[in-house]
This record gives structure tokens, C-alpha cells and sequence, in this order.
């Protein structure tokens, strides 16, 4: 009896393990990648692929022979509905560490490379406006990336999704309307397109909404992304919580934090150009002095905005770990001061490869990294480093012991 018990389970678990893997084949066989089929009319190249059905097709490529400042999407492909554009994850290959546009530039934000100055450059740098079939339910990464000339958006009503870099470096881009069904939005999606003044969102989207210009959930009680050109930010009085790179490529001077705020997340108040916050003094989770925001519960740093040359990080500090959000301007000149009372530092933790870092500390904090064994990772190595003289000995062990620097050139005051 429990032979065939066995025998059974053991046959149902592979029955539902092969129906599991037909199904995966099935999705990723969904396109057929194999065989590209093109497009041509009024001086505009499409290549496409078409699903295993032959019914809806996705342009990942599209050459321009002229120029033209309307770019209106074709609505099928040999007669198959278009619902895809943009050069897919699935074509880069294992590994890929730069995206593609739509017109075959390189994209690498992290090299400052957003395809300005490549392929097609005269004809694509002329387009003011996309106009797209309401068939289309998907965008990829990087689509549109470096398009200079693009003056207005409207996101197809059946995106869900507006992925990273999807209009980034759209150096022109003023008016941004979302789609209703839209759910999600990358952070970076509008990178460096520092024209877009104000977001527009219907109200028959289900997830999000604009207050002030600014993205929020439906509800309000997340702030999810500001536009670029807003100078001055004043949140909401009903958002809780600041998404994570809220604020990513804001050319915001001024932010205003209300006493509703409970939590900000990683990076969320991070800009280059702001001089000027204010933290509510009612608010009962952070707390601001020495120009750093810190949360009252244990002592973690959460913002620092850099206004002098010195940074005195405040005696409250207890973590200062990679979520902190830097604003303003941040170099080899200026000087970080961490006091005795930070005890703990986390991999990527601050200013990275930036300022000089002086520990106050007779004891060094203790280390964390995200990968057991690296922790040498989070040590300050390409920063100048100043320790007190009698703990020198301390500072150099503690190096050494996480398989870091010797520091002979570790300084002392």
C-alpha cells in the first residue's frame, strides 16, 4: 500500500512539474524571435517579430530614412496587431550590461550614455511627438531613451508598465500624460528629462493619482515620483511614506516634509540641486539637525543636505547604512564627521569614493555587508581617511581583518 502511495505521489509531481514546464515553454515561445518580418512606409523601416500565432506583433527596431517630427506608430504589422515595441530583455543574451533603444543606440545611464550622439541622430532628434495604436500593452527599457525633441506624451491606455529609462534624456519633454490602466513606473523612467514640469493621470486609474503635481498612490499616502522641473516640492499633507528615488533627477532647490511622513525609503530624497529643507517639527518618526534627517527609533541617518564644507553628522546617529539620500552637491573638499555613537556601517554606506571621512571614534563602528566574507567592501577605501592618533593601531587591524587596506596612508588628528 504505501509502495503505490509513493508510486502515485511520485506520478502526480511529475504530471504537475511537466504541466508547470509547458506552460513556462509556452511563455517564453510566445514570440517568435527566430524569424523577423519589416515594414515599410513613408520613409520608416519597422522590423518586427510576430507571436507563434501569427496575431499581435512587436517592433523592436525602426530605421528612419528622413526626417519627421510625428512619429504614429503603424497599427499592425502583416496584419498582426501591434502590442509590443522596444528592443526586449530576451534579445540582449545572458549578461547584457547596457540597454538598446528602439533605434539601435547603445543606452548606459551609468557610463552618461543615452544614445544622443549614435544611430539615426539628425532624423530621430527632429521627432516632437509619438503617437502609438491603442493596441499597445508594452514598453521596454530604454525605448525611447535620448528622443531631444520630444515635446509631448501620451502613454498608451493599456500600458501597465513604464519601465527604466523608457524616456530618459527627453530633453524637451514637457507634459507627461499617464495611462489609465498604468500600475507601475520605474524611477528613472524620465531620467534627465529635466523639461517635465507637472504630471497628468487620469481618474479612472485605479493605483495612482497627482496632487500638486506630484505622483501618488490613489490614496495619497505614497508619494511615488516628483517631475523633474519642480522647483519647489512641498509634499502632501496626506502622504506617510516617500518612495524609494522619489526624487531621482529632480532639479528641485527646496523640498518641505509634512508631520504625516512615517517612512522614506531608500534614497528617496536624494537631488543635487536642493539647498533648502524643512522637516515638520510635529513629525513623530525623524527628526532633523546639523542639516542631516534622522529616525528617532534607533538612530538611523536617513538624509543629509550639504551646505558647507564640514558635515557634522549628529551625536543621535547610531547606522548609517546605502539608503541614505544626499542633497546637494557632494566632493573631495568636503569633510564627513562620524561621531563616537555610530556603531554600525552598512556596504555603500555614504559617500562613496567621495569627501574625506574622519572617524571620532576611539572603537570603529562594526561592519555589515550584503555578501558574508566581503565586508572590506564598506570600508571607506577610496576616501581620505582621518582617525583619532591614539586609535590608529585600532583602525588599521579593524582594515585588515575584513581583508581591506593596510592604510599606511591612513591619517590621524
Amino acid at each position: 500500500m504505501k509502495k503505490r502511495l509513493l508510486c502515485f505521489i511520485t506520478l502526480l509531481t511529475a504530471t504537475i512539474s511537466a504541466v508547470t514546464l509547458t506552460n513556462n515553454v509556452k511563455a517564453a515561445t510566445k514570440w517568435n524571435t527566430s524569424k523577423s518580418v519589416t515594414k515599410e512606409e513613408n520613409g520608416i523601416k519597422y522590423s518586427a517579430y510576430l507571436t507563434e500565432d501569427g496575431k499581435e506583433s512587436w517592433i523592436y527596431r525602426i530605421k528612419l530614412s528622413r526626417k519627421l517630427t510625428k512619429l504614429k506608430l503603424p497599427e499592425e504589422i502583416n496584419q498582426a496587431k501591434l502590442t509590443r515595441v522596444g528592443y526586449g530583455e530576451e534579445l540582449y543574451g545572458e549578461g547584457h550590461d547596457s540597454y538598446e533603444n528602439v533605434f539601435g543606440d547603445t543606452i548606459e545611464p551609468w557610463h552618461g550614455c543615452y544614445g544622443t550622439l549614435s544611430n539615426d541622430d539628425k532624423n530621430k532628434r527632429a521627432i516632437q511627438q509619438i503617437v502609438f495604436p491603442n493596441t499597445v500593452n508594452q514598453i521596454e527599457a530604454a525605448t525611447f531613451t535620448g528622443m531631444t525633441k520630444l515635446k509631448k506624451l501620451e502613454i498608451p491606455k493599456q500600458i501597465t508598465k513604464v519601465p527604466a529609462y523608457a524616456f530618459a534624456k527627453c530633453t524637451s519633454l514637457t507634459k507627461i500624460t499617464f495611462a489609465k490602466n498604468m500600475k507601475s513606473i520605474s524611477s528613472n523612467a524620465f531620467l534627465h528629462s529635466n523639461k517635465v514640469k507637472t504630471f497628468y493621470c487620469p481618474k479612472s486609474n485605479q493605483t495612482f493619482a497627482v496632487r500638486k503635481g506630484i505622483l501618488t498612490t490613489k490614496s495619497g499616502k505614497t508619494l511615488v515620483l516628483v517631475p523633474n522641473r519642480m522647483k519647489k516640492i512641498t509634499i502632501p499633507s496626506c502622504v506617510k511614506i516617500i518612495r524609494k528615488k522619489a526624487l531621482n533627477g529632480s532639479q528641485a532647490t527646496s523640498i518641505i516634509i509634512p508631520k504625516s511622513v512615517k517612512k522614506i525609503e531608500k534614497k528617496a530624497l536624494e537631488a543635487k540641486k536642493i539647498t533648502k529643507i524643512s522637516l515638520s517639527s510635529k513629525n513623530k518618526v525623524y527628526k532633523m539637525k546639523h542639516n542631516c534627517i534622522y529616525r528617532k527609533s534607533d538612530g538611523l541617518l536617513v538624509a543629509v543636505l550639504v551646505k558647507t564644507k564640514k558635515i557634522n553628522i549628529p551625536s543621535k546617529i547610531k547606522v548609517i547604512d546605502d539608503t541614505v539620500s544626499v542633497m546637494g552637491k557632494i566632493g573631495t573638499r568636503n569633510e564627513v564627521h562620524i561621531p563616537k555613537s555610530v556603531k554600525k556601517v552598512v556596504e555603500y554606506w555614504m559617500f562613496y569614493g567621495d569627501a574625506t571621512i574622519y572617524f571620532h571614534g576611539m572603537k570603529p563602528p562594526v561592519i555589515e555587508s550584503q555578501y558574508d566574507g566581503n565586508e572590506f567592501t564598506a570600508l571607506p577605501i577610496y576616501n581620505s581617511v582621518y582617525v583619532p592618533k591614539k586609535a590608529k593601531k585600532t583602525y588599521i587591524k579593524w582594515a585588515k581583518d575584513r581583508d581591506g587596506l593596510e592604510w599606511h596612508d591612513l591619517h590621524t588628528f
